[in-house]
C-alpha cells in the first residue's frame, strides 16, 4: 500500500520477531521489566503475579522501589546508577516483596538505553532456593546481608577456587569514627546503608562485600570495577553527611587473586589470616599500604608464622603457669587457671593465640594444652583434690563437635578427679553455631566439669551468650574491675551483672584484682571469687600459693594485658 501501512503478512512476521525475542530473553530470565528515567513500569512480562502478585498489566504504573525491601532498596538504586554510563552489572540478588510483603529473592541484571527515552531494560530470574540451616544463612545466601570476617572469608574461599581472576580490594576510611560521633542515630544509619549499597552494588553477585567495624570495609569483585570511583562516591557521600565538611581519607588496597602466590603454601587459609588481621585494626592488624606493596613478603610471613604455630602445637614446646582464683570471703584457693607460655621467639602468648585463632590453628593448640593439664593432674596423687585447675578453651574448640568429643574421649583418664579440671570458653572468637557450642558445654557439664564463661561484658555477643548458654561461672572482664572505684557506670555495670548471676545461680570471677580495696568493694556487690596480682603472679610451681611465705611478690599491672594470663 502507498500509504506504507505494513501488509497482514508483515505484521505476523514482526509480532514473530517480537515473540522471537521475547523467547530468547526468557531462556535466562523469569521476569523482564521495563522502567521509566524515574523508575516507573511502563512494561512487564512473565511471572509477574507469582513474585509480586499481581498481573503484567496491573505492574505498570508502579514504582519499583515499591516491590523491594527496604534494606534492599539502596543496593537497587545504586545498580541502577551504574547501568547509565553504558555497564551491563552482573545478576545481583535482591529480596523482593509481594503486594501482601511476603519476601521473595530475585536475581536482577540489566541495561540502560539513552535513546529509547532513557529506558531502563531489566532482567530478572528467580534464582534456587538457598540451602540454609538458619535465618542468616538464608539472608546471606539470598545476598540480602553484608557479611562479617568470618562469612566474608568464605566468599574469599569460594572465589580463591572458583573465580580467582576476580580482585580482593580491601578499604578504610580514615576518622570514620569521629564523623560519627557527629551524627544522630538516624544519620549514621543512612550513612552506613549507603556506603554498604555502594560497596555490595559494586562487589560479585552483589553479596561480596563485608563491613569489618571502624571504617574498615572489604569486596571481592570483577576486574572492571572501577575501584577509584567507587572511593570517590564513599568519600563525597561521607563529606556531605559530616557537619564539619571534612570527610574522610580513603586508603585502599588491592589484590588480583590469581596473582597472590603463596607458593606450596594454603591461599585460602593465607587470605583468611590476613584479611582478619584487616579487620582487627590497631597495631597489629595488617597496614594497607604494606599490603599494596608487598604482598608477596605478606603472605611468606603468613606462612612462616603459620608453620611456627604448627610446629609448637606438635612439640608442645610451651610451658604451664598457674595462676590462684580465691573466694573472696575466705581467701582460700578455689581452684589455680592453667596459662600457656610459649617457648621460643615466636612472641607474646597473646600475640600467639591470635595468629592461632586467625589461622584457625586454635583447636590443635587447645587440645595440647589440655593433654598436658589432663597429664599433670595424674601426676598430683593425693594433692589431685587439693588442685583443681581451669583450662581455656576457645570458641573455635567448644564449638567443633569432634574436638569435644575426643576431648571427653581423653578426660576419662581422670577417672574420679575429672570434677577437678574446669573449662573457660573464651569469647576471643565468635561462636558461629550457638546449638552446638550449648550442647558441648551441657555435655561437658554432665560429665562433672564445672564451665566458666570468660571475658564477659566486653563485646555484642556477651548477653546473647548468657541467654543461649547454661554456665556454673561468670568471669567478668577486667576492665570493669580496674575502673569500678573511680568510675561510677563501670561499678554500676559490675553490680548489675553479680546481681543478675545470682538470680541465675551462676557464680562471678572478677580478673584483674590488685588491691585490698578492690577485693572489698567486690564482696560488697556480691562476686564470689577474685584473680589477680593481688593473690600472686602466674608462677610455673604452683607449690608457691600453697606455702605463703614464698608467693611470688605482688606488682601492679603496666597497662592491660590481652591474653590468657
Amino acid at each position: 500500500m502507498a500509504d506504507g501501512t505494513p501488509q497482514p503478512q508483515s505484521v505476523k512476521q514482526l509480532r514473530q520477531e517480537r515473540d522471537r525475542f521475547l523467547a530468547f530473553a526468557f531462556c535466562r530470565a523469569d521476569l523482564l521489566l521495563e522502567l521509566t528515567a524515574d523508575h516507573k513500569i511502563v512494561f512487564a512480562s512473565g511471572a509477574c503475579r507469582s513474585v509480586f502478585g499481581l498481573s503484567a498489566d496491573e505492574m505498570k504504573g508502579h514504582g519499583l522501589q515499591e516491590f523491594i525491601v527496604e534494606q534492599d532498596q539502596s543496593v537497587v538504586n545504586a545498580t541502577l546508577g551504574g547501568m547509565t554510563g553504558g555497564a551491563r552489572p552482573e545478576p545481583i540478588n535482591i529480596m523482593c516483596r509481594n503486594t501482601k510483603g511476603a519476601p521473595r529473592t530475585l536475581s536482577l541484571t540489566g541495561y540502560f538505553v539513552e535513546d529509547l527515552q532513557r529506558h531502563y531494560f531489566l532482567s530478572c530470574k528467580i534464582p534456587a532456593a538457598p540451602r540454609a540451616s538458619s535465618g542468616a544463612e538464608a539472608r546471606e545466601a539470598a545476598g540480602a546481608v553484608m557479611h562479617d570476617t568470618a562469612s566474608f572469608n568464605k566468599v574469599v574461599s569460594r572465589s580463591l577456587e572458583t573465580a580467582n581472576d576476580h580482585t580482593l580490594t580491601l578499604l578504610e576510611l580514615s576518622n570514620y569514627s569521629t564523623v560519627l560521633d557527629q551524627l544522630d542515630t538516624a544519620s549514621q544509619e543512612e550513612l552506613h546503608e549507603t556506603i554498604n549499597s555502594y560497596l555490595r552494588a559494586s562487589s560479585d553477585d552483589a553479596n561480596s562485600a563485608a563491613a569489618f567495624g571502624e571504617g574498615r570495609f572489604g569486596l571481592i569483585h570483577r576486574p572492571e570495577v572501577d575501584i577509584e570511583q567507587l572511593s570517590s562516591k564513599i568519600s563525597a557521600k561521607v563529606k556531605s553527611a559530616d557537619p564539619s565538611g571534612l570527610g574522610v581519607e580513603i586508603e585502599k588496597a588491592s589484590v588480583i587473586l590469581a596473582e597472590a602466590g603463596v607458593g606450596d603454601g594454603n591461599p585460602a587459609q593465607a587470605f583468611d589470616y590476613m584479611v582478619r588481621q584487616f579487620a582487627r585494626g590497631g597495631d597489629n592488624g595488617i597496614r594497607l599500604n604494606d599490603l599494596q606493596n608487598g604482598l608477596p613478603k605478606i603472605l611468606a610471613q603468613i606462612q612462616r608464622t603459620a608453620t611456627e604455630v604448627r610446629s609448637v602445637i606438635a612439640d608442645e614446646s610451651f610451658r604451664l603457669v598457674f595462676q590462684p582464683i580465691v573466694r573472696l570471703d575466705t581467701r582460700a584457693t578455689h581452684h589455680y587457671e592453667l596459662l600457656a607460655r610459649i617457648d621460643g621467639e615466636i612472641g607474646s602468648p597473646a600475640r600467639f593465640i591470635q595468629s592461632a585463632e586467625d589461622l584457625s590453628l586454635i583447636r590443635g593448640f587447645d587440645m595440647a594444652v589440655c593433654r598436658k593439664a589432663i597429664s599433670w593432674l595424674r601426676k598430683q596423687g593425693e594433692m589431685t583434690s587439693q588442685r583443681a585447675v581451669a583450662v581455656n578453651l576457645s570458641a573455635q574448640s567448644i564449638g567443633d563437635s569432634v574436638f569435644v568429643e575426643t576431648l571427653r574421649e581423653q578426660l576419662v583418664a581422670l577417672g574420679e578427679n575429672r570434677k577437678h579440671i574446669l573449662f573457660e570458653i573464651t569469647e576471643s572468637s565468635r561462636m558461629e553455631n550457638p546449638i552446638v557450642a550449648n550442647n558441648a558445654i551441657q555435655a561437658l557439664r554432665n560429665d562433672g566439669h564445672l564451665v566458666c564463661l570468660d571475658d564477659f561484658g566486653v563485646g555484642e555477643a556477651s548477653l546473647q551468650y548468657l541467654r543461649q548458654f547454661q554456665v556454673d561461672i561468670l568471669k567478668i572482664d577486667g576492665s570493669y574491675v580496674r575502673e569500678c572505684l573511680h568510675d561510677k557506670t563501670s561499678a554500676h555495670i559490675l553490680k548489675a551483672i553479680a546481681d543478675l548471676c545470682v538470680d541465675l545461680g551462676i557464680d562471678t570471677v572478677a580478673e584483674m584484682v590488685e588491691d585490698d580495696e578492690t577485693c572489698k568493694f567486690l564482696t560488697k556487690s556480691g562476686i564470689v571469687f577474685a584473680q589477680g596480682y593481688h593473690f600472686g603472679r602466674p608462677s610455673q610451681e604452683i607449690e608457691v600459693f600453697e606455702q605463703p611465705e614464698r608467693r611470688p611478690a605482688v606488682a601492679r599491672r603496666l597497662g592491660a594485658q590481652e591474653s590468657w594470663g
